[in-house]
């Protein structure tokens, strides 16, 4: 009865010391999974003064001007691009132009994935 009350003693303390051990080691947030996703564009300056960037619904950026060549993987923003580090996912992507303050043409949405430490460029078409 005594080795019976002892084991359930040290059973009793393993459990907690488990208990103890297992929410200690909580890890803080891991990072979530980044890639690079770019926009630019090959239209004349004389047709838009902008293009807003639409990213699951939301504007992201603008384009003020014509990328001359097309950008490098993380490129930093300019007026000529926008470059936007997203998690790992797939986004639905979409632009509006406008000229003279009024929108005068958009592109209907697709989607992009965004794939971890890889760049994706979109380049907004005449």
């Amino acid at each position: 009865m005594k080795n019976l009350l002892n084991n359930a003693r040290l059973g009793s303390y393993v459990f907690a010391m488990l208990l103890l051990f297992v929410f200690s080691c909580k890890d803080d947030k891991e990072p979530v999974p980044q890639g690079n996703l770019i926009f630019y564009t090959n239209y004349t300056p004389e047709k838009y003064d902008r293009i807003d960037v639409i990213v699951d619904g939301k504007v992201m950026g603008s384009i003020s001007e014509t990328a001359a060549v097309r950008p490098e993987c993380n490129a930093a923003g300019s007026a000529g691009v926008v470059s936007l580090m997203l998690p790992v996912g797939t986004y639905a992507v979409s632009g509006k132009r406008y000229k003279g303050g009024e929108q005068v043409g958009n592109w209907k949405a697709s989607t992009a994935s965004v794939t971890v430490e890889e760049c994706k460029r979109i380049r907004l078409v005449e």
